[in-house]
């Protein structure tokens, strides 16, 4: 067989693989949820931990705890810098202190989602 008369059936099976990735993305312009009624981005799951404030960066919108094992991630007892979802959540909190936070898991680091003094 020649060039020319594979080159036509090659288009072709190219277009049909790359047809439901495509139709599937497209949402028709019929609203943010696609034809599954699913949301187009899953939220990302919340993890709440107790542990103890080993430094506070307020104006960095950052705090670093000692925490108890995390199970839900596999997570030992140890130390580490989360972010603050809002630098706020920080006010009235001092090094030393014991708490209990929600976050959630980014890839770019940790954020609180919520953090109360078990003081």
């Amino acid at each position: 067989m020649h060039v020319r008369q594979l080159l036509p059936a090659l288009v072709l099976a190219l277009s049909l693989v790359s047809l439901p990735a495509s139709a599937a993305s497209h949402d028709g312009g019929h609203g943010a949820h696609g034809a599954s009624g699913a949301a187009p981005a899953a939220q990302a799951a919340v993890y709440s931990a107790k542990g103890t404030i080993t430094l506070a960066e307020k104006t960095e919108g950052r705090i670093t705890i000692r925490h108890e094992p995390v199970p839900a991630l596999n997570w030992p007892a140890m130390t580490m810098r989360f972010r603050l979802e809002d630098p706020s959540l920080a006010e009235g909190l001092k090094e030393g202190e014991a708490v209990r936070f929600d976050f959630r898991n980014e890839a770019s680091a940790p954020v609180i989602v919520n953090i109360e003094s078990l003081n």
